[in-house]
């Protein structure tokens, strides 16, 4: 599920923005931004941006993305006047390549979807497990992958060092650089455990 969402962000990212939108990529900032999604969903050309006049599009944004912690309204109307000026391809709204491009939109938003209640899932089934809540104070490791190392590794506390755990990963690393003790920020946060 993971490796689709990846798939279908990067067509998004280097087929279909390029052709139909190719500003709109400056405003994808996170590979989570659903919200940026549903926007896109919306609109995904200038020319559907341009139906709407500026106060109308925003209302109809801010529709798509009710219920987000943030106000966009400064956002989409950077979008909108950004639309404007846009060198994308003059297609139409309700071009077929338009309605190919919602459907690609509509399956990652539906994968985003998906993994947020695996992760949920995840979360409520293993909550609690001390090495699951240590795992996820390393920089980077939220619940999916603190449950893959997991799975991977078993029980953490079988290691009697950060080194062996390391070693197991197939990271021989070396134990002193330009003459110094040297320890990853990665076996900083496993001596814990």
């Amino acid at each position: 599920m993971s490796l689709r969402k990846v798939r279908l962000q990067h067509a998004i990212v280097t087929h279909h923005l390029p052709l139909y939108f190719p500003e709109a990529e400056r405003y994808l900032h996170s590979s989570r931004a659903e919200w940026f999604t549903s926007v896109l969903r919306l609109t995904p050309c200038p020319a559907a941006v341009r139906q709407y006049s500026k106060a109308a599009f925003i209302a109809a944004a801010r529709a798509e993305v009710a219920g987000h912690k943030s106000d966009k309204t400064r956002w989409l109307a950077d979008f909108y006047e950004t639309a404007g000026q846009s060198v994308a391809l003059p297609v139409r709204p309700d071009s077929a390549a338009i309605s190919m491009f919602r459907v690609v939109l509509e399956e990652y938003q539906q994968l985003c979807q998906r993994r947020k209640a695996l992760e949920a899932d995840i979360v409520a089934r293993i909550a609690g497990h001390p090495d699951f809540d240590r795992l996820q104070t390393v920089p980077g490791i939220g619940p999916i992958l603190a449950l893959l190392i997991l799975a991977e590794a078993g029980d953490l506390r079988r290691f009697g060092h950060v080194r062996q755990f390391l070693k197991y990963c197939g990271f021989d690393l070396c134990t002193e650089q330009s003459g110094e003790s040297w320890m990853s920020p990665l076996s900083r946060n496993f001596t814990a455990i």
